[in-house]
Parts: structure tokens; sequence; C-alpha cells
């Protein structure tokens, strides 16, 4: 609370906009047996991704630091549950568990713990501006670092789930502001807090990393090449480093279930290097499919800023940068700490993925905010074009616009999960699927609507029922979705954002010697012939089914958002034909 009240009084204006942005929706597809966050945690992975993390030769996909955080907050939750349950064997709990109660519970307090470290994110980015700025400048930077950081699409949505990327970026963001302090502040002894905030990072999600391999050792490099106090304490400095490091790596070891689990841990590692990133990548290894990266890497800044703030963010750097060198060498270093973290994001994580969708350009968005927030500063208060009284109310208004058209594209992320497309499917099945009905359905949790609790619904697909996610009240079948004449159930719903999977890519060849390639994955479900078959015939009407509710976001006064295939997906319900 004091480190929000040192803040200027526009820049905490900024963090109320960012809470409300972030709390409304938050209640989105809730209460339920499973959330909507697809890729998310909650409510389902606490306990057991703890537990996998440590059990011998076992391993679970994220880092468990995050996952124990929450199974404390749950506790009592799962000791209820435990308690309820017919019996304390793991299919009776489990039973129990899964009800909606329970896991919606689970689902909110992940979702109000990413709310809380959202806010966080925002007054770290702030604090990191005002570490640049000139004693001058500083609160007119603070304040729209914070506004430019809020501004964020992506960063709103992630704000809502229980994705493991805004608790990492918390982390992150502030080992970011320890480095920047022990440098801008000669306190060395800050390398330590600094190098346990980043372990911290990695330990919750593991591409943390990236954004200090390079970063941190360039800066800390440039730190003793361009001060002549640094050199002169080197040794001291260097002791710092050394104790931080060590204890960063043990506490990672120790966390990651490298030390108690080294077998399951060496299983993790071939996981995140291979089936985890390479089986998702959308560029080739070669000098083509990088540099394609590289481009779409930058022009990801549209997805989450309108296009033209990226003009606020080269003024703001070009300003930091001569500022930091009439201030002193230290200052000019750590001017260039956030660009240097989103540098070394893009190549120790973007380019070794080969990934740059949302989520994976969410790091570099929020560092330039720290550049884009001091440009809006020098347009605010003066600047090279700004000083002449005839030009200032125009570069303030353009501020304004700035930010009242970035805010504009934050709220549609609120209205769309207000707006939210399942809504109107599951008002549809109320309505129309009459006790007894068979309702056949499709794609993981995440996908589905809830459904009536009178209805007989039954998942189908050709994997392993075992390996499925269970759901009360639905049946899980393993069967060629082709042998639906066999099961004839009354209804079908699919989502477009499971189904789109099995649509058969054109020229797969052509995207590839362009530099983008299909993913693995994405090829192994379009080669899916039972699959691809049933989904085409299913929408051309050509299955024995007919369309009857195309739920979808209708028009409004916000426009469409697309994400993370949680976010704006159409649900479609297709009736069996009469006889």
């Amino acid at each position: 609370m004091a480190s929000i009240a040192s803040l200027p009084a526009g820049a905490r204006a900024a963090l109320l906009v960012a809470f409300l942005l972030h709390a409304f929706g938050l209640w989105w597809g809730m209460p339920a047996s499973d959330a909507w966050d697809n890729d998310g945690i909650a409510p389902r992975d606490f306990l057991p991704g703890v537990a996998l993390t440590f059990m011998p030769g076992n391993y679970f996909t994220y880092p468990p630091l995050h996952l124990a955080f929450l199974s404390v907050l749950t506790l009592p939750v799962t000791l209820v549950a435990v308690v309820r349950a017919k019996s304390t064997n793991f299919p009776d709990v489990l039973a129990e568990i899964i009800s909606p109660p329970y896991m919606t519970i689970m689902a909110m307090t992940a979702r109000f713990v990413a709310l809380a470290m959202s806010l966080v994110i925002v007054v770290a980015l702030a604090k990191i501006a005002g570490e640049i700025a000139s004693p001058r400048r500083k609160p007119s930077a603070m304040t729209w670092t914070a506004w430019f950081a809020t501004l964020g699409v992506p960063f709103t949505f992630y704000s809502h789930t229980s994705n493991l990327d805004v608790p990492y970026l918390f982390w992150s963001t502030l080992a970011l502001l320890w480095l920047t302090r022990a440098i801008a502040r000669h306190e060395p002894q800050r390398l330590r807090v600094f190098a346990l905030l980043a372990a911290c990072g990695v330990a919750t999600k593991d591409q943390a990393y990236a954004i200090f391999l390079f970063a941190a050792p360039a800066v800390i490099l440039l730190w003793i090449l361009l001060d002549r106090a640094v050199r002169e304490n080197l040794r001291s400095i260097g002791k710092e480093l050394a104790v931080g490091v060590a204890m960063a790596l043990l506490f990672i070891l120790f966390v990651d279930g490298a030390i108690t689990n080294p077998s399951g841990f060496r299983k993790r590692l071939v996981f995140l290097s291979g089936a985890a990133s390479q089986d998702f990548a959308a560029y080739s290894k070669d000098a083509a499919g990088r540099w394609f990266a590289v481009v779409d890497t930058a022009l990801a800044f549209r997805l989450h800023y309108p296009m033209w703030l990226v003009v606020f963010v080269a003024m703001g750097f070009v300003s930091a940068v001569l500022a930091g060198k009439k201030q002193g060498r230290s200052v000019l270093v750590i001017s260039l700490v956030p660009a240097l973290a989103a540098l070394s994001f893009t190549l120790a994580f973007n380019l070794v993925a080969r990934r740059v969708e949302e989520r994976f350009t969410l790091p570099q968005a929020l560092f330039v905010s720290v550049y884009g927030g001091i440009g809006m500063s020098l347009a605010w208060t003066g600047s090279w074009f700004a000083q002449r009284a005839m030009v200032r109310p125009v570069s303030r208004a353009v501020v304004v616009f700035a930010i009242g058209s970035g805010l504009y594209r934050a709220m549609a992320v609120d209205a769309m999960l207000w707006r939210e497309a399942r809504y109107e499917a599951e008002a549809f099945l109320r309505v129309n699927v009459k006790p007894g009905d068979d309702i056949e359905v499709h794609g993981l949790n995440a996908y589905l609507p809830r459904f009536p609790a009178w209805a007989k619904v039954a998942r189908v697909g050709s994997g392993p029922t075992t390996l499925r996610n269970p759901l009360p009240g639905v049946r899980e079948v393993q069967a060629p979705l082709m042998n639906i004449a066999a099961r004839r159930p009354r209804w079908i719903v699919v989502s477009d954002c499971y189904a789109w999977r099995f649509e058969r890519s054109d020229d797969p060849l052509l995207l590839a010697t362009s530099g983008r390639i299909v993913p693995v994955t994405q090829k192994l479900d379009a080669n899916n012939e039972d699959a691809t078959r049933f989904f085409r015939e299913l929408f051309g009407n050509t299955l024995g089914y007919h369309r009857v509710n195309d739920a979808q976001v209708k028009k409004g006064i916000f426009p469409a958002v697309y994400m993370h295939a949680s976010l704006g997906c159409r649900t479609y319900t297709f009736e069996r034909n009469p006889p």
C-alpha cells in the first residue's frame, strides 16, 4: 500500500482504471466444473501439478511455484471436499471436488490473484520509469507509464484468467525494478533480491528465463564498463552477484524438482524442448523463418496497442537514452533495461520456440510501455515539439486521444467477456433440450458451454477417455466420429475454436518455403481423416444434421476480440434431421 501511496495522483488514477478493466468480467464462465481459460491452471491443476513435480519419474507441464501458492490458498476448499467425499479413495474425492461449488472457488481464487498481480506489474513499470526519468519528469513519466501499460489488450485478457503469463511477469517485472534500483542507486546488495525474484519468475513459468538470459549480463557488463565507481567496487558487486546467482539456481533446482526428482526433471526438460515447443512452432528453422519471427514479433505491437502509439515508444526511448547520458552513466544503463529485456526475450524465446502469439509478445509489450509512458510525458509536459504555447494543446489532445483509443480496445475485452457467445448457446439448450435428450460434444473442457442438468451429454473422440479432464454429467466415449449414425444423438454442440484445426491446409509446402510453416500439431489434426470428414459433412449439412443455432458475439459499440482460442469462439448447435 505504501508503494501505491507513493505514486503520483495520475498514476493512481491509471491503477484504478486498470483494476476496473481487469476486474470487470472476472466471473466469466462461472459457476462451472471447469473454466474457459484455455491453457489455464485453474481450477484443476494446483495440487496435482505440485505432486507430479516431486513424484519420482513424473513431471508437470509447468513449474510448481504458483501452483503451490494457490494450493495453500485453496487448501480449506480441498479439505472440505475430502471430508464430504464418499471415501478418501482418489476416485471418490475427485468425483466430489470437480463439482461446480469447489471448482468455482478455486478458479476465482486464481483469477483474483492474477488481478492483484497485474496491478503490481503496472506499479512496478511506473517505478522503473521513475528511476529512468529525471527528477523533474519523474511524476509525469510514472503517470503515463501506468496509463500506457493499462492499455494492453492481451494484458487485460490474461489478467482475467488463470494462465501463468501474468504471474511470471509479476515476478519478472519486480526483478527488473530491483535491478534498475541496484544500478541507479548504487546499491549492489539489491542484486541478491533481483536474482531471487528472477528465479521466482522462472519457477512460475519457464519462459521467464528468456527475459534475463541476455539482458541481465548485458546490463551488468555495461554498468561495469561505463561507471568508474562500479569498477572501483568490483569485488563487492561480484560477491553480491555470485551469491545472488547461486541462491537463484539452488532455488530453481529445488522448486523445479531437479534435486528431489532428477529423472522427472530430465523428462520435463526433454518435453519442454521438444513436444511442448517445437510441435507448435509456426516458423521454419532457417534464416527466412527467423526473419519472419522477428518481423512478426515487432508487428505484434498492434495486437497490444493501437499501432500508431509506437511513435510514443520511439520518442520515449530516444529521450530516455539522451537524458541518461546527461544524468550519469548509471542512468544511461538503466534507460536500456526495458529494451534489453524485450530484446532478450525475443532472441531467447520467440526465435527459439518460433512462436509469436499475443501471450508470447506480452513481455515486450509491457516492457516498452516504460518508453511509451516517457514519450507521452514529453508530449504532455513539453518536449522537443511541445514547448510552444500553440503546440502544447495539440500534443496534449493527441495524448488524450491515444489513451482513449487504447482504453476503447481494452474495454472491448471486457465487453467480450460479458457477451460471451456460449451464454447464448446455453440459453438455447435450456429452452430446446428436453429431459433425456442426447447431446454429443467434442473437444476439451475449455471449448464447451455448460449443459442443462436434465440432458444426457456424451463427449466423443478417438483418443483414450483416461486422458480427458472429467466433467460431471458428461459420459466419455472413445469411438470414430463418423459412427454418428450408430449413436444418433438428437443434438451436436461444437465450438469453432476446436473444429477449425481439422480443416486441411490448402498448400502447407508454400507456407514452409516462405519461412512460415504449419505447426506439427496442426498438420496431425488436419490429417485426421475421421475428424476432417466428420466436421466437413457436419458443417456442410450432409451428415444428417442441420444447424439450429450459431452463437456468436453480436455487433455492438465495441469490436470483437479473439484470443487464445478462448475469447470470441462461436458455438454451433446442430439437430438431427427429422425422419
